[in-house]
């Protein structure tokens, strides 16, 4: 079948070929030879006035044969419009590779064109994570460093330009990144760290700690990667559309967020400082951890105290809130062991209010065994040490008992006073116990 559609196909480009003014049929026959890879008839075509032009670059890179590739190229393909080579290597089109490295050598009036869409293409696969074709393009000799849209969008964007360095920090494998080779001298690791930190990528942040990067570069001496980091706990809440309240975030666990736990570990180990510059920062700190459940700001306010990375001020204005103090509920004791007391108002009061009334309830179990207004009266006729006996306790227990009643007692040296015909103190009432 095929056989005969090619045969047949080949009679049809000789019948165009013997009317030389119909050059729309000669395209269109160009097109379809290209779809067929058949270079032969492409020459042929061509070689009788089908216009090179008239088949879009990308169309020729589709058909992955490198001669077919090549021959366009050498009759004047269009290979700028459209970035028809940025187009392929998005597409993962293998073939393109070589010719693009040719033809940046040949024509090297577009060099800067060319470069840009290979650079382009590996902004794109670092962002995207494909560590096989960031490696293919580095060694066909894509930019790491130049800086331009990531995506067609961007185009008229300066504003959201960036170079494969930075995005190769939104990718989740480190090993993009470090395929990029990086350098202290040559890049501004302190921009790559802050990103990697905003996104919770530990490893990536040991690497650019490593090559140097300094986790404080505030002009407070604090760390914007730890201010970036700490905000970002946010965006680990996940969307549960289970719930009653369609779409409301439910909280990140603590093993959700775990990879961003380990980069505040990373940072504040390096020597990191949170000294954020204003509330704002601190409201977003807060935020970010109210999306997280509770234990999570527990294991951060821990290793905050253990590198000595804020002060307790500082610390105390984070949990500080109504609201936070509320969600901090579950950890309120595990806080006050590490000096913070995050209770609300109501939590105060409500704790006050068992106090008190287990307070009432252990006089009430005292008043049941003792009768208050005997003891009274025994304490203030004899010395308490005589009176004890009769209650087979020490003087000391007996004392703690009237303490706990209210039972009022002879000062030091009454009954040497009272012995010696002096002068004593005017025996005080009994006072109400429930007041």
């Amino acid at each position: 079948m095929e056989v005969a559609l090619n045969s047949g196909f080949h009679s049809l480009v000789e019948l165009l070929l013997q009317n030389e003014e119909n050059q729309q049929l000669k395209n269109r026959a160009l097109q379809r030879a290209l779809s067929l890879k058949r270079l032969d008839l492409i020459e042929l075509l061509v070689s009788h006035g089908a216009e090179i032009t008239s088949v879009p670059f990308i169309d020729v890179l589709y058909v992955w044969d490198p001669s077919i590739i090549r021959y366009f190229l050498d009759q004047g393909a269009d290979f700028i419009t459209d970035s028809p080579f940025a187009v392929a290597f998005r597409e993962k089109i293998r073939t393109t590779l070589r010719p693009w490295r040719e033809c940046r050598e040949k024509y090297p009036d577009h060099t800067a064109q060319l470069q840009e869409q290979a650079d382009r293409a590996l902004r794109h696969f670092c962002f995207e994570g494909d560590l096989k074709w960031v490696s293919l393009l580095m060694w066909a000799g894509a930019n790491p460093r130049s800086s331009g849209p990531m995506f067609d969008d961007d185009e008229d964007d300066p504003d959201g330009y960036i170079t494969a360095l930075d995005a190769a920090t939104y990718a989740k494998d480190s090993q993009i990144l470090k395929r990029l080779k990086p350098d202290a001298k040559s890049d501004n690791l302190g921009t790559l760290l802050i990103n990697a930190a905003r996104r919770g990528n530990p490893s990536m942040v040991e690497y650019l700690l490593e090559l140097g990067a300094r986790p404080n570069d505030k002009s407070n001496g604090g760390s914007l990667a730890l201010d970036d980091c700490l905000r970002s706990f946010r965006y680990e809440a996940p969307i549960n559309f289970y719930q009653t309240d369609y779409g409301r975030r439910s909280k990140a666990s603590k093993y959700k967020v775990s990879e961003r736990l380990k980069t505040v570990q990373l940072l504040l180990e390096q020597g990191a400082l949170w000294r954020p510059d204003d509330k704002q920062q601190l409201t977003d700190a807060r935020r970010g951890l109210f999306e997280c459940e509770p234990d999570v700001t527990l294991e951060l306010i821990e290793q905050m105290i253990k590198h000595e990375a804020c002060s307790q001020e500082t610390l105390n204005n984070l949990l500080g809130t109504p609201a936070i103090k509320k969600h901090l509920t579950p950890v309120t004791r595990n806080l006050a062991r590490l000096g913070f007391d995050v209770r609300t108002k109501e939590k105060i009061v409500e704790e006050k209010r068992q106090e008190e009334a287990h307070r009432k309830w252990l006089l009430r179990d005292l008043m049941s065994r003792y009768d208050r207004e005997k003891i009274y009266e025994e304490i203030w006729a004899e010395p308490i040490m005589h009176v004890a006996k009769r209650y087979s306790m020490s003087d000391v227990g007996l004392g703690k008992i009237c303490k706990k009643l209210k039972i009022p007692r002879p000062g030091l040296g009454y009954w040497a006073k009272k012995a010696a015909g002096k002068s004593i103190p005017t025996r005080p009432p009994l006072p109400e116990l429930f007041t």
